[in-house]
């Protein structure tokens, strides 16, 4: 008797299904201003969210405040005028029970009371701002520990209340799309240790309204273009390089229009930083375009390195760092320090952009503070910031001109992480998220990576991130959160006059093409089932087959489809590759812990499932359906 694997739901489909219920139960009721029905959580993944919904006899527009524990925690939005009121409720707090008054445009109103039980999550150990500077705001910090059950990706407001959270295992940058809705990764894996399989548009409640699937998946950052097109960090061939790839994403299809290849830009073995290693040799942590420049910025973290180049063509314009070890043919690329007073490279850092003026902007994070080990700055005496450099491209000169950090010393040190953010001239916010120490000593480890190395002496282990705007060199808001490490923060509205929440089922878009084949592989039939010493795991899901399992290193591994007619095989690659920055924990993982996908594109009809190791056949015991 064979084991059929069902479809695993993917999470758009169990946001469609939730919508459905809740919009059969509307319709098939008589509720009104005054008897509205009210569902918690919608969507499944913010707790903190809620739908209103009521008819009217006329169109009219629908005022919605959600009270704040004070007058200046009060959210308030007005809907467009309609009979039929679906009104998305952001910005609820937990174990409270909340009032959100409705005031209709004929004057009507009502108070909708929604109780939202206690979550297990971070809080802000403390926020120093006013409402008069923060204003409806809220500050959101993305997990960058998701193994810590109570680190969560969260909002909280100017008095550090949690009014947002997203219970998924997700990380990465949230940015605001000009639609109004979130840019944010996927919540599926598709490599370890951290790659996702694309990124997601996103609401507040939490509901996905198009998930782009990329063959090389998606890490660390984003952005929206221009033109609507998305251009995303995302990987080439994950056995061969990683972290040294950017795509452009067609916005209307997810289908690829545009790539760069960093192996095809710069040298791989020079001007290594310290945490450089072959597998992960750049380590690219950020995205930016300049349309003044026509221009592509990246961050390299393990060369100490922000490069420039061309959009069109692809050639190299100037690398911001420390020249030592990049050899001479390479340092025409270069800046010249011209700076009266202090000056700083920046080394391992996160986050550059570049900004109006055509400054450079990036979150420093000063891991070692030099390429030579011999010179290593040790974390208690070090520091992180953020800081601007002014370049000038036609006489390869740079001068810093502002920095914020460096004072504060090893308390705001984050070797890893981390992010700076513009809103204007003088007005920045500098994110300090991989604040770690053991046994009271700062340390050079990651977060992320100390949850693995020390996971039976969590007790002696603390994380933590420090959030800081700056207005005209005056400190205008401070927010310190423990227990965990937080990516990069983002200052947003919850809703706005783009706020744009609609009905019906979210897209799946792009896809992983189809999955090479190996060819006709003949291993010896085994006794038994699959040894239990490999913890196999097989999922399938609506747009792939998903295995995991343990392997010794360089085993000869094969998965095996074997359908009426014909068998089809995959090679399960099991090489071991360097981690020296891991920025995101999402499962406890070792280094013989394999995962491996097919794609579910061009595979139809039944199949049996093997699985062939170092020339013996395992017959796993599943079938599946595709």
């Amino acid at each position: 008797m064979r084991n059929i694997l069902e479809t695993e739901k993917h999470l758009i489909t169990l946001q469609a299904v939730s919508e459905e219920k809740y919009l059969a139960e509307f319709h098939s009721g008589n509720y009104t201003l005054e008897n509205p029905l009210v569902v918690k959580n919608p969507y499944l993944i913010n707790p903190l969210s809620a739908v209103i919904c009521f008819n009217t006899a006329e169109e009219t527009t629908a005022e919605i405040t959600v009270k704040g524990k004070a007058k200046e925690g009060d959210i308030t939005h007005t809907f467009a005028a309609s009979k039929e009121h679906v009104l998305p409720i952001y910005g609820l707090y937990d174990n409270y029970t909340n009032t959100v008054v409705i005031t209709l445009g004929t004057g009507n109103t009502s108070d909708v009371k929604i109780e939202v039980e206690e979550l297990n999550v971070n809080r802000a150990l403390y926020c120093h701002t006013t409402s008069e500077y923060f204003g409806k705001d809220l500050m959101l910090i993305s997990t960058t520990t998701p193994l810590i059950d109570s680190a969560r990706t969260v909002g909280f407001d100017y008095a550090g209340d949690l009014r947002w959270m997203i219970t998924n295992k997700q990380s990465w940058d949230i940015k605001k799309l000009e639609n109004g809705r979130l840019l944010y990764t996927s919540y599926r894996t598709i490599q370890k240790p951290y790659y996702t399989v694309g990124f997601m548009e996103m609401d507040f409640c939490g509901k996905i309204y198009k998930e782009y699937r990329l063959p090389g998946g998606y890490h660390h950052d984003g952005i929206e273009l221009e033109n609507g097109n998305f251009l995303v960090a995302s990987d080439n061939d994950f056995e061969e390089s990683v972290e040294d790839y950017i795509v452009e994403v067609d916005k209307t299809t997810g289908e690829i229009v545009k790539s760069w290849d960093l192996l095809k830009i710069l040298p791989r073995e020079k001007g290594n930083a310290g945490d450089w290693n072959h597998h992960d040799w750049f380590h690219n942590n950020a995205v930016w375009y300049d349309k003044a420049t026509n221009s592509i910025t990246m961050s390299g973290r393990h060369k100490d390195a922000i490069i420039n180049f061309n959009y069109d063509s692809g050639n190299l314009n100037w690398i911001l760092g420390d020249p030592e070890g990049w050899g001479e043919e390479w340092q025409k690329y270069f800046f010249k320090n011209v700076t009266k007073g202090d000056f700083d490279w920046q080394y391992e850092q996160h986050a550059a952009r570049i900004l109006p003026n055509g400054n450079v902007f990036v979150f420093d994070n000063g891991t070692y503070r030099s390429k030579n080990e011999a010179t290593w700055i040790p974390p208690e005496e070090n520091f992180s910031r953020g800081v601007i450099y002014r370049i000038d491209t036609e006489k390869m000169e740079i001068e810093q001109v502002w920095q914020y950090g460096k004072e504060r010393g090893a308390e705001f040190y984050s070797p890893y992480i981390c992010n700076v953010d513009y809103y204007s001239e003088g007005h920045y916010m500098i994110h300090s998220g991989g604040i770690a120490t053991y046994r009271g000593k700062h340390t050079d480890g990651l977060g992320a990576m100390l949850l693995n190395k020390y996971k039976d002496e969590h007790i002696h282990l603390t994380l933590e991130s420090i959030t800081v705007e700056v207005q005209n060199d005056e400190v205008k808001y401070e927010m310190k959160v423990q227990g965990g490490n937080y990516y990069r923060a983002r200052r947003l509205s919850l809703y706005d006059e783009k706020t744009h929440f609609t009905l019906g089922k979210g897209e799946f878009l792009g896809g992983f093409g189809v999955t090479p084949e190996f060819g006709k592989v003949k291993f010896k039939d085994a006794e038994g089932g699959v040894p239990a010493k490999h913890n196999l795991s097989l999922i399938l899901e609506e747009d792939r087959l998903a295995l995991r399992a343990a392997f010794q290193e360089g085993s000869e591994v094969f998965l095996e489809l074997k359908g009426a007619s014909e068998a089809k095989f995959y090679s399960i690659p099991t090489v071991v590759h360097d981690v020296t920055a891991a920025c995101v924990s999402f499962e406890e993982q070792k280094d013989n812990d394999f995962q491996f996908y097919v794609s579910r594109e061009g595979l139809t009809g039944d199949f049996d499932i093997y699985l062939n190791i170092d020339n013996k056949r395992y017959d796993t015991g599943f079938s599946v359906t595709l």
